[in-house]
């Protein structure tokens, strides 16, 4: 046998050893891969929390207060130590307004009405038209600005100004303000009632309207918020 031969069978051995060998290398690295987790059944999420109601697993329980028959958890309210009041039912007429197909139609500008700060960017409308869904389209920075407490003598109050300037005649300057695109569509009676439910539970539109109701019955010339 010629000293060619010899090595490529030597070379041909060495190859086959060495891909069984990187096989038994993969099989071992896969082989605890190939075994599923164990699976542990914790029961049902069927106990209840005495003081603030909240359900848990059994292997939940405090185990410093360790009764078979009377599991305790901590984990929420800390033994009650803490309470969280309920949150207070919506008005019918507040969820009145989420029933509407009209009303949520033109959410948008109700919420764009009562905003205390306006966008700062450009934005671009020439994208939108009738035939396709409508396209939200800025460029440069973005940006909320508060802008002035004093209204433009042109324009009028906007913004934060229309909680401040002439608020007997909330609802009006409102609309004449709104430069949304169907103003003519919007409910004066809806905007009348989201004003009086934002100054009865916003803490900010309650803190402006008292200031300007304050200053009015003092006859200040000036005040701070």
């Amino acid at each position: 046998m010629s000293d060619s031969s010899k090595r490529s069978r030597d070379a041909g051995a060495a190859s086959f050893s060495a891909v069984q060998i990187g096989r038994r290398w993969k099989c071992r690295r896969f082989d605890g891969l190939s075994v599923l987790p164990e699976y542990i059944d914790s029961g049902d999420c069927s106990w209840v929390c005495e003081y603030c109601g909240a359900f848990f697993w059994y292997v939940e329980r405090a185990l410093n207060m360790l009764t078979v028959a009377h599991p305790r958890y901590t984990h929420y309210c800390t033994g009650g130590s803490v309470v969280l009041p309920y949150p207070s039912r919506f008005q019918s007429q507040f969820i009145a307004l989420y029933e509407s197909q009209k009303k949520l139609k033109d959410v948008r500008a109700y919420n764009s009405m009562f905003s205390m700060t306006f966008f700062g960017a450009n934005v671009d409308d020439d994208v939108n038209d009738s035939r396709v869904p409508y396209v939200f389209k800025v460029s440069e920075q973005t940006s909320h600005k508060i802008g002035s407490f004093a209204p433009d003598p042109v324009k009028g109050p906007r913004f934060l100004q229309l909680y401040l300037v002439d608020i007997d005649h909330e609802v009006e300057n409102r609309l004449r303000a709104f430069d949304g695109p169907r103003p003519t569509t919007l409910d004066s009676t809806v905007i009348n009632y989201l004003s009086r439910v934002l100054a009865e539970s916003n803490e900010y539109v309650r803190t402006f309207k008292n200031a300007k109701q304050m200053a009015e019955e003092m006859d200040l010339e000036s005040y701070v918020v």
